[in-house]
C-alpha cells in the first residue's frame, strides 16, 4: 500500500488509539458534520488490523472487519466514497464489487472488510450470521438496538486459531448526535443510565468552538460552520453543528409555550433561605418531585428534581427527599403541593401518601392544594401563566440546568401521541417524562394559586429584604 499522510484531530486520535486487548470493546464518536469523525473509523481499523496476531502458518496478520451502513444509498453515497478516497482499488488493496468486499493489504497485513447495509430482513440476516473481527457502524444511532447486541456475538471469531485467533475484537462506530428518545442515549452514559464498563464514549467539541477539529481540511476553514448555519433550523444547528443531542418530534409537546434559551438558567441558581420551598409531587410508583420557590417577583423557580421509579412513599422520602433536603435546603420551611389524588387512602392500611408527608417520623411536612381539581387543563394552565409573563426580574419561569428530566419533559418528551393523520390523543403518552410534567404541573398551580407573597414580605426582617443574590446564578 503507498504511503498515505493522515493526521487524525485530537478526539479521533483517542478514539482511534483506543482498545481492550483479549475482550470485547465498544468504541463510540460523536461529532459535529464534517469533523473528521468517518475517517477516524477506518483508521482505527489500520490501527489494530496490524495489531492482530501473526499466523503461525504464514506470518500474515489476518483480520474481517463489516462496515454497516443504515441503507445502501447511504452506504453507496457516503460511507464507500469516504473509504474509497483514503483507499484506492489497486493501490491499497483489491476491490471486489460482486461481494462489496475489499481486501486490504499493506507490510504483513490482511484484512478484509465487508461493506454491508440493512435494507431487508435478508440483509439483516446475512450480516448477523457473519464471522468477523471488527464491526464498524457508520452513523451509528441509525442502527436498532437488537442489531448491535446481535452483531457484538460475531465479533471476535476471525481468523481461526489455526491462523492464531482474534488478539483484539470489538465494535466502534461515528455518528452525529441522535435523538434523546433514541436507546443509544442512555446506553452511552448521557442519561441517567451508567455507561457499561466495556463500553467507551467520544464526543468532539461544537463546531462554533475555539477548540472545532478538522476546520483545516473543511471549505472556508474556520468560517466554514458559520456559513453552514445560514438558513438551518435552531434544532438542526444544534444537534449537527453543536452536537448537541436533539428531541423526537413524534408528538405534540403538551407545553408549547417552553423555550429552553428563555426558561433553562445559564447557571446553578441559589436558593432564597427566606422563602418557602415548594415541592410539587407526582406520587405512585414512577414519582417525580420538583422542588422550587415562588419569589416576591413572581417568578417561579425551579431549583431541584428527583424522578425515581419503584419507590414507595416512605422510602422516598427516607432515601432521596430527607437526604436532598439536608444538604440543599437545610431548615427551610417546606410545603408539598401533591397530586390531590395523594389525599385517597390505600385498601391495605388505610393510610394516604399525605399521611406519610404529614407524619413526623418521614419529615412532619406541611401539604397543601390549592383545590381537589387535578384536571390536565388547569395544570398546563398553571404552567403557562409563567411561560408565557415576563416580570421584572425576567422571565417568569427559571429551572436550573441540572433539572434535565424536567428540561426534557417540558421540551418535548411530555407529549401528546400523533395517529397517522395528525391528530393529537385526548391525553399525554405515559411515558418517563410524564411524571416530571404532572410533578412541575402541581407545583405550577399551588404557585399561581398561593396569595402568601404579601404575608411573606411583610414577616421578613430588615436586614434579608435585600433579594437580589438569589435565583441568579453562581
Amino acid at each position: 500500500m503507498a504511503k498515505i499522510n493522515y493526521t487524525p484531530p485530537q478526539t479521533v486520535k483517542s478514539f482511534i488509539k483506543h482498545f481492550a486487548p483479549g475482550k470485547l470493546f465498544f468504541d463510540w464518536i460523536i461529532g459535529p458534520v464534517g469533523s473528521g469523525k468517518t475517517t477516524g473509523i477506518f483508521f482505527k481499523l489500520i490501527y489494530l488490523a496490524k495489531l492482530q496476531a501473526k499466523s503461525p502458518v504464514d506470518g500474515i496478520r489476518r483480520s474481517r472487519a463489516v462496515v454497516v451502513r443504515n441503507t445502501f444509498p447511504q452506504l453507496r453515497d457516503t460511507t464507500l466514497v469516504s473509504w474509497n478516497y483514503w483507499f484506492k482499488d489497486g493501490v491499497a488493496g483489491k476491490w471486489k464489487a460482486t461481494d462489496k468486499n475489499f481486501v486490504l493489504m499493506f507490510d504483513d497485513v490482511e484484512c478484509e472488510v465487508l461493506f454491508r447495509a440493512l435494507d431487508t430482513v435478508d440483509d439483516v440476516a446475512r450480516v448477523l450470521s457473519l464471522e468477523v473481527t471488527f464491526a464498524i457502524l457508520d452513523e451509528f444511532v441509525q442502527i436498532p438496538k437488537d442489531i448491535i447486541e446481535a452483531l457484538s456475538a460475531r465479533c471476535g471469531r476471525y481468523p481461526p486459531t489455526l491462523d492464531g485467533g482474534a488478539t483484539n475484537w470489538g465494535m466502534w462506530g461515528s455518528s452525529n448526535p441522535g435523538n434523546e428518545d433514541d436507546w443509544w442515549h442512555e446506553y452511552l452514559g448521557l442519561g441517567d443510565a451508567e455507561r457499561p464498563n466495556n463500553v467507551t464514549f467520544y464526543g468532539q467539541p461544537s463546531g462554533f468552538s475555539p477548540g472545532a477539529e478538522n476546520v483545516e481540511n473543511l471549505p472556508g476553514g474556520a468560517g466554514y460552520y458559520d456559513s453552514l448555519a445560514e438558513g438551518k433550523s435552531p434544532n438542526w444547528v444544534k444537534q449537527f453543528i453543536e452536537v448537541q443531542w436533539g428531541f423526537s418530534h413524534a408528538g405534540k409537546p403538551v407545553i408549547t409555550t417552553f423555550s429552553s434559551e428563555i426558561h433553562v438558567a445559564k447557571k446553578a441558581l441559589i436558593p432564597n433561605p427566606h422563602l418557602p420551598l415548594l415541592v410539587g409531587f407526582d406520587p405512585g410508583m414512577h414519582s417525580a418531585l420538583i422542588f422550587g420557590q415562588h419569589d416576591l417577583d413572581g417568578r417561579l423557580i425551579v431549583y431541584d428534581e428527583i424522578v425515581v421509579d419503584d419507590y414507595g412513599a416512605v422510602r422516598l422520602l427516607t432515601d432521596k427527599v430527607k437526604p436532598l433536603l439536608k444538604a440543599r435546603f437545610p431548615d427551610y420551611e417546606v410545603i408539598f403541593a401533591p397530586d390531590p389524588a395523594a389525599d385517597s387512602r390505600t385498601p391495605t392500611d388505610e393510610s394516604s401518601v399525605v399521611d406519610v408527608l404529614k407524619d413526623k417520623k418521614y419529615g412532619g411536612f406541611t401539604v397543601k392544594f390549592p383545590d381537589m381539581n387535578n384536571r390536565l387543563p388547569l395544570r398546563i394552565d398553571a404552567i403557562e401563566h409563567f411561560t408565557t409573563r415576563l416580570t421584572a426580574a425576567g422571565p417568569a419561569l427559571l429551572i436550573d440546568p441540572r433539572c434535565k428530566r424536567l428540561i426534557r419533559a417540558l421540551a418535548g418528551g411530555w407529549r401528546y401521541a400523533l395517529d397517522r393523520k395528525g391528530k393529537r390523543a385526548e391525553e399525554p403518552e405515559k411515558n418517563e417524562h410524564s411524571h416530571p410534567g404532572d410533578g412541575f404541573g402541581y407545583l405550577a398551580r399551588y404557585a399561581q394559586h398561593t396569595e402568601a407573597r404579601a404575608a411573606r414580605r411583610k414577616l421578613l426582617p430588615a436586614p434579608a429584604r435585600n433579594f437580589n443574590n438569589y435565583a441568579h446564578g453562581t
